[in-house]
């Protein structure tokens, strides 16, 4: 019989191999869960890209449900280390695919070439994907969904690819992305009024050196939080990013933020507002990163077969996150009106 102070004397050998052992896991770990259901798929994988192998992540209670593709913001800020905490009831309407772009989150390398890092190369990337996607999962046509700077990719994309393309849905749906348009003058106009309740001088300077810091402070990131701190703590849980991956976040946004070339039109509301497909945007009341007001021009300006308006009120720049319940009944409930583009395996001569 093995006495208590035996125990007493084991739990401290216990734990110092426990300690290790779970730090080399959480160092080493990159895998997705399980779903245990006949028809569902749960992959994390690496797809050649154009001669660059990038990271995709694909997962569906039913793999016959319409698929669609999550395009992350930026440019270079992944949102597939936050997939397991906003996804799974969208999980059982879609089949939700996040991809890694080129120098983003999993996909980053220190090798990517700074001087092709250019919005036209992560458009043709995004063209390898949702083909392959096509083909892999025999889907005519996806939902896209594009969050932030992800949204501009997918109106981009949209408006060229509409024979790929279901339907478009942006939330925090960016309008101008010149970054010294319309965009940075209503933003700065804001954070002046807030300066006093923020205890800065009433002549702070606003530039890119603080910016991001004040649109979190007052609350436009992320409705009632003052940090990127639940960000990270929910990724931190994510098992599809080890500690490595996790440390290429930072790295990744900072090198394509520094990077990318804009040699496509960077102001949607002067020339890309015209769709083919089904348009959808989806806002936070109190988003100040791509201000609300701008991206409801923008949506007035929109032309398209079908449109849809939304706006969540306890909600910054991250609706999907934020209140993730209400975005997956937002979207169920556009993919029940929206029934253009059914789910169906293309013929042979189709694929491609």
């Amino acid at each position: 019989m093995i006495d208590s102070n035996s125990r007493k004397r084991r739990w401290p050998l216990v734990a110092g191999a426990a300690i290790p052992l779970l730090a080399a896991v959480y160092t080493f770990k990159s895998f997705t869960m399980p779903i245990f259901a006949q028809e569902s798929i749960a992959e994390l994988f690496e797809l050649d890209v154009n001669g660059d192998a990038q990271y995709l992540l694909v997962r569906g209670v039913d793999r016959k449900q319409p698929v669609m593709l999550f395009v992350h913001g930026g440019p270079g800020m992944p949102a597939m280390f936050l997939a397991h905490d906003f996804q799974r009831g969208l999980e059982k309407e879609f089949v939700v695919v996040h991809w890694d772009q080129r120098a983003s989150g999993k996909s980053f390398k220190n090798t990517t070439d700074q001087a092709q890092l250019s919005i036209s190369l992560l458009l043709s990337d995004m063209d390898v994907v949702v083909d392959y996607l096509r083909g892999s999962l025999g889907a005519s046509k996806l939902w896209i969904v594009g969050h932030s700077h992800g949204s501009y990719l997918g109106a981009l994309y949209a408006r060229r690819h509409p024979e790929k393309v279901c339907a478009f849905v942006g939330t925090g749906q960016v309008a101008d992305e010149s970054g010294a348009g319309r965009t940075r003058a209503v933003q700065e106009e804001f954070l002046r009024g807030r300066l006093e309740d923020l205890d800065r001088a009433p002549d702070t300077l606003i530039d890119d050196s603080n910016l991001e810091e004040l649109l979190f402070l007052t609350g436009s990131e992320l409705y009632g939080e003052t940090s990127f701190s639940p960000l990270l703590m929910s990724g931190l849980m994510a098992p599809e990013y080890s500690l490595f991956d996790a440390l290429n976040i930072a790295r990744g946004s900072s090198f394509s933020s520094r990077s990318m070339i804009y040699d496509m039109p960077r102001d949607l509301l002067a020339s890309e507002w015209q769709f083919d497909v089904p348009v959808a945007v989806i806002m936070g009341r109190h988003d100040m990163v791509t201000p609300t007001q701008l991206s409801r021009e923008y949506y007035d300006r929109i032309e398209a077969p079908k449109k849809a308006w939304y706006v969540f009120e306890e909600t910054s720049h991250f609706p999907h996150f934020e209140q993730p319940r209400k975005f997956t009944k937002t979207l169920a409930e556009l993919k029940s009106r929206w029934r253009d583009c059914p789910h169906q395996p293309k013929s042979s001569g189709d694929r491609g």
